[in-house]
């Protein structure tokens, strides 16, 4: 493991957005990624991440952690895992992101979990402890509900049906979990079957909501990368997005509203929420949800 210098961790959240998961402070642990998900947005130039795909840690990571939340005037909830999941292949032995979520414990701070991995049941314990005093919520990003797909998209992840059944254990135990389904990719995961299947799932493994974005945004580096990785499985689909998005910085399905329509269709149908305003004051509500069933 290669270590970065880093002058603090926890950062308040300037950009705080309830019409996406609100919190008041970020945290970043790890330095890029390895999971190779084809549409990473972090792979863009504006993030200034060298070498994407080398995961690295930041030097001294738990002690600079312990001494953010000290200053903090007041507790707050603390996301993780906006540019780099925090359960990365290495954090299973270096267990920095548990011993951060233990902190978070002490100090007294909620957590908004973002991940691809079902390493993130390892603390499960930990979240249940810190659901006793603060808000605690841990969001699957899952963008297919083909696992075939799922490996040609996002090839060193956790599958997608393996993702679900970390909603199902995490759901099991009380903690208030649920589906991103960002981005949804123009001519490979934008079909009305694949939207209402991610529905279905959500709310069979208990997730409590879901979010969709109906496109995804290139830029730069980013977009030369996808192109390269997506015409591996996807033969000629690059000349496809070429042709209709040009060097458009979002990428919006062609059948945006129809895929809009069904996604809240199938939402009204299972009961599940999607609108991120009402997921917001649930999380920070603390809702019950031990009575939605789950599946062994």
């Amino acid at each position: 493991m290669e270590y970065i210098d880093a002058k603090t961790i926890v950062t308040n959240n300037k950009a705080l957005n309830r019409d996406y998961l609100a919190a008041e402070y970020t945290m970043n642990i790890y330095h890029g990624c390895s999971h190779g998900c084809i549409y990473c947005f972090a792979r863009s130039s504006y993030y200034k991440i060298h070498d994407f795909d080398c995961v690295k840690a930041k030097k001294d990571a738990l002690r600079i952690i312990r001494d953010d939340l000290q200053r903090k005037i007041k507790p707050g909830m603390v996301i993780t895992g906006g540019m780099s999941d925090p359960y990365n292949p290495q954090e299973k032995e270096l267990k920095l992101t548990r011993n951060a979520l233990e902190l978070m414990n002490a100090y007294s701070f909620g957590i908004c979990i973002l991940s691809k991995s079902n390493l993130v049941i390892r603390d499960t314990d930990i979240l249940k402890d810190i659901r006793e005093h603060s808000p605690v919520n841990v969001s699957l990003t899952i963008t297919s509900a083909d696992d075939d797909i799922c490996r040609k998209i996002e090839p060193n992840t956790a599958t997608s049906s393996e993702r679900f059944q970390v909603i199902n254990h995490l759901a099991g135990n009380g903690i208030i979990t649920g589906v991103l389904m960002d981005p949804i990719l123009p001519y490979i995961t934008d079909t009305i079957d694949n939207v209402r299947e991610m529905v279905k799932k959500a709310k069979y493994y208990g997730a409590s909501y879901i979010y969709a974005s109906m496109g995804v945004t290139m830029e730069g580096i980013q977009r030369e990368y996808f192109y390269q990785q997506a015409d591996i499985s996807f033969p000629g689909i690059s000349g496809k997005y070429k042709k209709r998005f040009k060097d458009y910085y979002h990428c919006r399905s062609p059948h945006q509203k129809k895929l809009w329509d069904a996604f809240a269709d199938e939402c009204e149908k299972q009961t599940i929420t999607y609108n991120m305003r009402a997921v917001n004051q649930m999380i920070r509500a603390g809702y019950d949800i031990s009575v939605l069933h789950t599946r062994e």
